[in-house]
């Protein structure tokens, strides 16, 4: 046992980590070699953005079906299967440099490679008792590190190093993590106890949450109970907020992975600026997102949560003034954001519903997080291309970080006022 967790709890987000860090090649590429792209396979910005959208989409309609695959095969096959899409994307893309190519490959392929989206929240709830938020943070925190100490080199050696090189980089690391996720990683076994409990078809989730789980004849779910507890979901209203929030999230987030590069190009910010912005961003998403997960497993989530937004908005009013300093202090500001948004709603949502389908739960809360990345894409270019500048959508993020801060607040102040009740009827 390590820190209360089994050891191999620990290895499994260890090679997680570094999946992530080295994946985080592909960030790179989508957003250094825009121009390089653009012009050697002849397409636009606005293309680019199309097929950006398109991947974000299909992941994000990919997510639940991962999430359902997941509870009924395991992680690992998963895991596997989102690894070969990668492939195949990856693949396309380098044997047929050319617009269709391109959009099948990163388009199409790239978003079904979304189908392992949920897997790291069930391999940590699965795993992990004690430090839920921090094992999240730490498998998030790989694709920050790699953007910024990846980001450095690739831009130092661009004369070599290619796009077309970066994908066979990405390529490769994929087919040797194939190999290795078949070889090392196995699933966890559940205890007599929770084997158990899982039979059980008619005992209410732990918690007094009040629904039922689905009675089973032959082997299929009852359609009636299926409804209401479908029906139970819709009606709970710190639900209602998380997807809400969440929503919001993968909007900021397609603001800044698709559009921040032209935003700041809009603003006439240097090269040498962006490119330390950058670096700058993965370094803050990893402190920030570390203090978060400390705040995460010690205060009220739905707390934590409500100030994250908050910040979220002061680093979007930042943009929004376009100051010489705006970059850096949005960079600054918004990056320490980044990391606690997904994991932070997901545990707030999984301990208010307490299901026991993990991964199609956590999937369907992606999809709306994707949704809201795809959107950002397809505003933002919209934007541009009626006043050419980002001001409209900037303002849409400070509003809708506003309104979750407000209803994440809410939310604690529910929960507050119903312990208070409790411990009265107790006394």
């Amino acid at each position: 046992m390590w820190f209360k967790e089994a050891k191999y709890a620990w290895f499994i987000v260890s090679f997680l980590w570094i999946l992530g860090f080295l994946g985080s090649i592909g960030r790179v590429i989508v957003q250094y070699y825009q121009g390089p792209i653009t012009d050697d396979i002849g397409i636009t910005r606005t293309f680019l953005g199309y097929a950006w959208s398109a991947s974000i989409l299909i992941g994000s309609l990919c997510a639940p079906f991962g999430g359902w695959l997941t509870d009924k095969f395991g992680y690992k096959v998963t895991i596997v299967t989102g690894s070969l899409m990668g492939l195949a994307s990856t693949g396309v893309i380098l044997i047929f440099p050319h617009p269709v190519g391109y959009f099948i490959g990163f388009g199409i392929l790239g978003g079904l490679a979304g189908i392992g989206a949920s897997t790291s929240y069930v391999i940590v709830t699965q795993w992990f008792h004690h430090h839920r938020a921090k094992a999240l943070m730490i498998i998030s925190s790989s694709s920050s590190i790699g953007l910024a100490l990846i980001t450095p080199l690739f831009v130092g050696n661009e004369s070599w190093l290619t796009w077309m090189a970066a994908y066979r980089i990405s390529m490769a690391i994929g087919i040797a993590f194939i190999i290795l996720m078949i070889l090392f990683v196995r699933e966890r076994k559940k205890t007599e106890a929770e084997a158990v409990e899982a039979s059980d078809p008619t005992k209410p989730d732990s918690k007094g949450s009040g629904i039922l789980k689905p009675a089973r004849s032959a082997g299929r779910a009852n359609l009636r109970e299926s409804l209401e507890a479908l029906l139970a979901y819709i009606k709970n209203p710190v639900l209602m907020v998380v997807i809400f929030a969440l929503f919001t999230c993968g909007f900021s987030m397609g603001t800044v992975e698709m559009h921040l590069m032209a935003i700041q190009q809009s603003a006439h910010v240097s090269h040498t600026m962006f490119v330390a912005s950058l670096s700058l961003l993965g370094i803050l998403e990893l402190v920030g997102g570390f203090v978060f997960a400390a705040l995460l497993d010690r205060m009220p989530r739905a707390f934590a949560l409500s100030c994250l937004y908050l910040i979220r908005a002061v680093a979007f009013s930042i943009l929004f003034a376009h100051h010489y300093l705006s970059p850096i202090l949005f960079t600054l500001i918004f990056g320490a954001t980044y990391l606690g948004a997904i994991p932070g709603g997901i545990l707030v949502a999984n301990e208010s519903l307490k299901s026991k389908a993990i991964g199609l739960q956590t999937g369907v809360l992606l999809l709306f997080h994707q949704l809201g990345g795809g959107f950002a894409a397809i505003a933002g270019g919209l934007n541009y291309d009626l006043l050419h500048n980002y001001q409209i959508l900037i303002a849409v993020n400070i509003v809708l970080s506003l309104i979750s801060c407000l209803a994440y607040y809410a939310v604690r102040k529910s929960n507050k006022a119903e312990r208070n009740l409790a411990t009265a009827s107790t006394a």
